[in-house]
């Protein structure tokens, strides 16, 4: 186990060090974070860097691998573009939390902002306690799970994925083209599988399904345009 005390670093410094400390350590913890942005950056491989304090925005950004475990709370765009590992926040998170996440999970204990999983592409997002509007906003993909209150326009634009979440009004708040399902039984067991390894106490049988609607939704054309090169008398 190896700390890195960050105090005075700029973040260019302490992502460089802290890249070449996962590589090779299993576990490495960061002091003194002082509420840094974009820390955890783009770190590749497997180990668990734990964070004693708060971060600002970007923290974890393009994860690839390892375990962030942050004990306090983190800025806006946690998690944004991740694709795998684990980002694990004991306390609370800004807005726009797991921008555009292609996989891994993402796991809040306590409350999260608004756009929580926008344009999430793939992987789990859970938030333990309430959330702020646009959760699911244009989403492509993924789960994400909301045991507390959700703020309106849920799922607004979702395109793929699906939203799991306890939120006794919810068909209140929904956005335009989604609709409410029970959980399936397939996705009971997914579910549960992640409670149990997060040790989340919560009844899975309160949740209910939020998904993009499979019909009456507006169609789009790609345009292709055909480059052709013009002569001079064109």
């Amino acid at each position: 186990m190896e700390h890195l005390d960050i105090t005075g670093k700029s973040i260019g410094e302490t992502n460089r060090a802290l890249r070449n400390l996962i590589a090779d350590h299993d576990q490495v913890i960061i002091d003194n974070p002082h509420s840094s942005h974009n820390l955890g950056t783009a770190l590749k491989g497997n180990g668990k860097v734990t964070i004693n304090g708060s971060t600002g925005y970007f923290t974890g950004g393009f994860l690839a691998g390892p375990t962030l475990d942050i004990l306090g709370n983190t800025g806006w765009y946690t998690g944004d573009n991740m694709s795998a590992g684990e980002i694990i926040i004991s306390k609370n998170t800004g807005s726009n939390c797991g921008p555009s996440m292609m996989g891994g999970t993402i796991l809040v204990r306590g409350n999260s902002g608004s756009r929580v999983g926008f344009a999430m592409k793939g992987g789990n997002l859970i938030v333990c306690g309430d959330v702020g509007r646009w959760a699911g906003y244009m989403t492509l993909g993924g789960r994400i799970i909301v045991l507390g209150e959700m703020g309106p326009v849920i799922g607004e634009s979702m395109y793929r994925g699906i939203i799991h979440t306890a939120d006794p009004a919810v068909e209140k708040k929904l956005g335009n083209n989604v609709s409410v399902i029970p959980i399936s039984d397939a996705e009971k067991k997914e579910v549960s599988a992640l409670f149990e390894k997060y040790q989340i106490d919560h009844p899975v049988n309160s949740l209910k399904s939020v998904i993009p609607l499979k019909t009456g939704r507006t169609k789009y054309t790609i345009f292709n345009p055909t480059h052709k090169v013009r002569s001079k008398n064109d």
